[in-house]
């Protein structure tokens, strides 16, 4: 056998390809069509225009199965709707629309395949509830909006929740709105809120207090109200948090203290232009190398030591801006 009798023998047809086939054989249920690499294929003859006849090319497209007889399944139907929704694959991001077919289920949704990608739809962001019920769902075509989009991975996360909301309510800066965690990471989460809107959550805007995951104080698929802190003007990115809804804790501290106060605390950073040192109330203020120093260009670590404690009183205070500053050495008087 030649080689490239052999290579035209092991021709390879995958799910979605669109070839050209000769149409070899009209029957009453189904059309047979000859491909390259010695295979044939059939699709059903209701698809055949009759404007069709034997030996004639015709556009198929590859469904992935086989029949009994070994041959190929194809769509000539198919054809046109594959080729409008690979257009569609081109300007795919979140929060367009697609369709895709049930392929599967499992304890957190309903899985599928669109154009190659990998389709995830939650039971949490399905409103139909007989997407609960899981009844008859695998085969079942699903319209749905876009919430997550990888790329790199070719995987896609979906709601059927945003298809009667795709026009988002206007929020403003500071309103407290209702939202599900839908998906949750250590650093960050993707919330949808009850207008419809996809927003984000990231530690920082999770707690006053620190922690290594957002894990350890939210939980997927609950909802939680969150407070709106930042958007842009068509609403397609929203930043929301949860701190914001309660009082600062450092706060509460700083109404305590005042220009004149004396404190102590620790250095625990030696910066050119200053210390950091850790007051005993928990705070960090800042002694400004030059404010505490007659000796112009002095360095920083002939004032601070690292670790060393150091008494101070405060000469500048700002409780927005949580900022103190620091005098713990007096300047000699130039009379």
């Amino acid at each position: 056998m030649r080689m490239k009798d052999f290579d035209i023998r092991m021709t390879q047809y995958n799910r979605g390809d669109i070839i050209t086939g000769t149409i070899v054989m009209i029957g009453e249920t189904e059309v047979v069509v000859a491909l390259g690499g010695l295979k044939e294929g059939v699709f059903p003859r209701k698809e055949l225009d009759p404007a069709f006849k034997i030996g004639d090319a015709i556009l198929v497209l590859v469904t992935g199965e086989i029949d009994d007889k070994g041959c190929l399944v194809l769509t000539h139907d198919g054809v046109n709707k594959y080729l409008e929704e690979k257009e569609k694959l081109k300007s795919l991001k979140v929060g367009s629309e697609l369709t895709f077919t049930i392929s599967g289920i499992n304890n957190s949704g309903l899985t599928g395949e669109y154009m190659g990608y990998k389709v995830f739809l939650p039971f949490s962001q399905c409103t139909n509830i007989d997407y609960v019920n899981r009844e008859g769902l695998v085969n079942r075509e699903v319209n749905a909006i876009v919430i997550e989009l990888n790329n790199m991975k070719k995987s896609i996360v979906c709601s059927t929740k945003l298809l009667n909301n795709t026009n988002v309510e206007p929020v403003e800066i500071g309103d407290i709105i209702a939202g599900t965690v839908v998906k949750l990471e250590d650093k960050y989460a993707i919330v949808i809120l009850k207008n419809g809107a996809k927003a984000k959550l990231s530690i920082s805007d999770a707690t006053y207090e620190h922690i290594d995951s957002l894990k350890s104080i939210i939980k997927e698929n609950e909802e939680y109200e969150f407070m709106i802190i930042d958007f842009n003007a068509d609403y397609s990115r929203i930043s929301v948090g949860l701190k914001q809804l309660r009082a600062n804790p450092i706060d509460a501290q700083f109404d305590k203290l005042a220009v004149g106060d004396k404190v102590e605390g620790v250095v625990v950073k030696v910066l050119p232009a200053g210390a950091v040192i850790k007051l005993d109330n928990g705070l960090s203020a800042f002694a400004v190398t030059k404010e505490n120093s007659d000796r112009a260009n002095v360095a920083t670590h002939y004032l601070y030591k690292l670790n060393n404690r150091i008494q101070g009183e405060i000469s500048y205070i700002n409780k927005q801006t949580h900022k103190i500053n620091l005098i713990t050495h007096k300047k000699q008087d130039k009379n």
